[in-house]
């Protein structure tokens, strides 16, 4: 009579696993991997901070790619109000991508007050989108506001810290297999310089 005993095999990145240990995902609930976890996670695809990161870089990407197409829209278009419709797409962009900025700039270096800031300029964001009525625009704004908020009181109360990350730090299987593929994508083997 002879017993097999089986082994987990690592996941291939830093990040926990999805999956528990017999390979049925549990859709996103890292506590079979790690029952002590203490942080929220985003939309059960990663932990706050990497979405924090994520989602500015994202951010900063989009508003850079509208301004600059609405931008040469109004411009070639002419008229009497080219000025006006240039500076309120530049303000609004700068305003946005400088809000995204300082969140990712925070959310890598761990800047507790950097964090706070940008919570507050994305809420003063939402309240203006909410006062213009701007329905999308309100929509990418709470995606952006949620993340930043929970990371905030998570860093204040001890629960994501440089200390802490290491056990806390979450993505998703399929949230690996879209950084990995990123991580191929701009690796410089793949480069075409």
């Amino acid at each position: 009579m002879s017993t097999t005993i089986e082994t987990a095999v690592a996941p291939s990145t830093d990040y926990v696993n999805a999956e528990n240990g017999n390979g049925t995902g549990t859709g996103g609930n890292s506590c079979d991997m790690n029952p002590n976890r203490k942080s929220k996670l985003f939309l059960k695809i990663c932990d706050m901070r990497t979405a924090t990161v994520a989602l500015n870089l994202l951010n900063i990407i989009f508003t850079v790619m509208v301004a600059v197409i609405l931008t040469s829209v109004y411009i070639f278009q002419g008229g009497p109000f080219v000025g006006q419709n240039v500076g309120t797409v530049l303000g609004g962009g700068f305003t946005s991508a400088g809000a995204s900025a300082l969140g990712l700039w925070s959310a890598m270096n761990w800047h507790i007050h950097g964090i706070t800031a940008a919570s507050v300029l994305f809420a003063f964001i939402l309240i203006w989108r909410l006062i213009k009525l701007d329905w999308i625009d309100i929509l990418i704004t709470c995606l952006l506001l949620y993340p930043h908020v929970v990371l905030t009181m998570e860093m204040k109360s001890g629960i994501l810290s440089p200390q802490t990350y290491s056990e806390e730090e979450y993505v998703a299987e399929s949230g690996r297999d879209f950084v990995e593929m990123a991580q191929d994508y701009i690796s410089p083997q793949n480069s075409l310089a």
